[in-house]
Formats: C-alpha cells, structure tokens, sequence
C-alpha cells in the first residue's frame, strides 16, 4: 500500500485548507480532511496541513479486527514506536484505548512511549479504519509571528497570513506585496526561505513593517510607494488589499492597483472584504479561483488566485503561462 496521505484541521467555513493542502501535497482533503498526496516535502511550513502520514495498512471498509490481523502479517521497522490515535468519525464506534493496544499487541517490535523512533498514527474515518506511520508535521514557525511588536486591527492574523503565501510556494521563490501594512505576509514568506519586497503609500505602515522583520531577524525590503507606480517583479504576488468603510475610494484604489500588477507577476494573490472577480478580469487577470474564509457570522475574507494575461517576462512561477486568456 505505502500511499502518502495529508490530515488537514477542520475549520467550517474555510475554503483556504483544501486550496494549501493540495499546492502543497497534489492532493484535496475529503470530508474528514485527509488527503491523498502526491508528495510530503512540503507539510513542514503549513499553516492548515498538520501532518504528513505514509498508510501501512487499512482503509476504505475496514475493521478493527482486520486491521490488526493485517498489521500482524505485516514486516516494517517499528523498533521504540508509540501510537498515536486520531478520531475524525463517530460513526464506528472504537475504544481509544482498547484500539491502541491491541494494534500495539500486533507489531513485533517494542514500544517506547517517551523518546519513540517510530510514531505511528490509527486514524477512524467514516468508512474505515487506516494505521499509517508520520513522516512529518507541520513546525508551526508562523506562531511565535504572533508577538509582532507592532500591529494594526486590520493585520493579519499569522497563520492566514502563512496559508497565503502557501498557496503560490512551491513553486514561488520571490513573492511582492503591494499594500504590506505591518509586513505578516512578508514574515511568512522569508520564514520559509522565499525572498519577499514589500511596498506601501502610508510611512506610518513602512516603519512599523521594517520595524517588525527587524524584530524577527528577516531582511526589511520594504519600500514607501505606490503600488500602481511600482516596476519590481517578482515570481508571485501576495497582498491584502485596502478594504473597509471607504468602500468608494478603496474600490478606485484597488482597481488601479490590478491593473498595474499584472505586469508584475505571472500569479497573484488577493485579499478582499468581497469577491473581486470581476475588477480581476477588467485588470487583466484569468484563471481567477476565490476561497473564502470566515470570521464567524459577520466578517468573510475572500481570497483569490489568478493569472495574469499581460505577464511578459519568465519564471518558475509562471513558466506554463496563463490559461483562458482568450
């Protein structure tokens, strides 16, 4: 078997989980946000993805018993291991404690529940149980983001921020973001090892940025411009545009900013208050996918992805070249 699979949190209303975990995996998480993938290398910086898991045994229909009668039949290093148990389902009822030991009864190896070289995973889905060993999890590295000395009520929370630059690295290795504020997206992007500029019109939001990368020990390329006049090009573009209470002047802001960015990047992403769709193609955008995140019942982030049709220049981001830009 040896399938690669992804688990995914699952937050209602969060439409960013299943676009990161499959640019980052090849793989869609299903209902109880597993995934089947096609790679693993990338789970270590996710935002959404918590880890990477190879199957051993298992699967679609399966049973306790089965499974342990597979797993006993079954030859693979586990020396010093400890299993882990994830419930995703309620639907079969399995004891937590009493699945554990008798998958644990079944290997011909010793546990070691402290200091374990092997951590397996016995996951309850919905039609079946699975026993896979964790290869890789997620680091978490967005976190200590959180302690920004400098912020705004508009900043982005760190992991979203993450999940955003995820979404366009790999393949990315240079990103922009045209409206920076108090730089989340850039501390992300260089967190990873990606080389990030940032540019934003208020010196108020340029100082606190450089300030804050400071304070991380990342490099402030951080300019004060305007978005619609800068010339800087980059594999992907990463911006949370102005959106607010300013809803008419904002509008004529950000449709000068599309229009411009087009030519500064093969691949864009935008955050919205709303869905923009329609001043993406009027800028010169295609291919244009919107992922919606929800703060509760009052507040909607629409997040979206698209491909630029006036992009000249080559890239690894966009090296297959826009689609649908008849």
């Amino acid at each position: 078997m040896n399938e690669l699979l992804a688990t995914c949190i699952r937050e209602p209303g969060n439409e960013l989980i299943s676009a990161e975990c499959e640019n980052l995996t090849g793989g869609k998480p299903d209902r109880d946000g597993v995934a089947l993938c096609r790679t693993l290398e990338h789970v270590h910086k996710a935002a959404y993805v918590r880890a990477g898991i190879q199957r051993l045994a298992g699967g679609r229909g399966e049973t306790l018993d089965r499974l342990v009668k597979e797993i006993a039949e079954m030859t693979f290093g586990a020396e010093d291991f400890r299993i882990e148990f994830l419930r995703l389902s309620e639907r079969i009822q399995v004891r937590q404690y009493e699945a554990i030991i008798a998958v644990a009864n079944a290997i011909d190896a010793s546990p070691n529940l402290d200091a374990p070289r092997h951590r397996f995973l016995l996951a309850v889905q919905d039609d079946g149980l699975w026993f896979g060993e964790i290869l890789t999890e997620a680091d978490g590295s967005y976190v200590r983001h959180t302690a920004k000395p400098y912020r705004t009520s508009s900043s982005l929370p760190s992991r979203l921020s993450r999940a955003l630059v995820n979404l366009v690295v790999p393949p990315a290795r240079t990103i922009l973001d045209l409206c920076c504020g108090t730089g989340s997206i850039l501390f992300e992007a260089q967190a990873i090892g990606v080389t990030a500029y940032g540019v934003d019109w208020n010196p108020r939001m340029v100082g606190m940025s450089r300030k804050n990368l400071a304070h991380f020990g990342y490099a402030a390329n951080v300019e004060l411009a305007d978005a619609r006049e800068w010339s800087r090009t980059a594999d992907a573009l990463v911006t949370d545009l102005p959106y607010g209470r300013r809803l008419k002047m904002d509008g004529q802001i950000v449709r000068g900013i599309l229009a411009h960015a087009t030519r500064l990047a093969p691949v864009a992403v935008y955050v919205a208050g709303s869905d923009i769709s329609n001043w993406l193609r009027e800028g010169g955008y295609r291919d244009i996918e919107v992922f919606r995140v929800s703060k509760g019942a009052r507040f909607t982030r629409y997040v979206h992805r698209a491909r630029s049709c006036s992009w000249q220049g080559g890239s690894e981001a966009g090296r297959t070249g826009p689609r649908d830009c008849g």
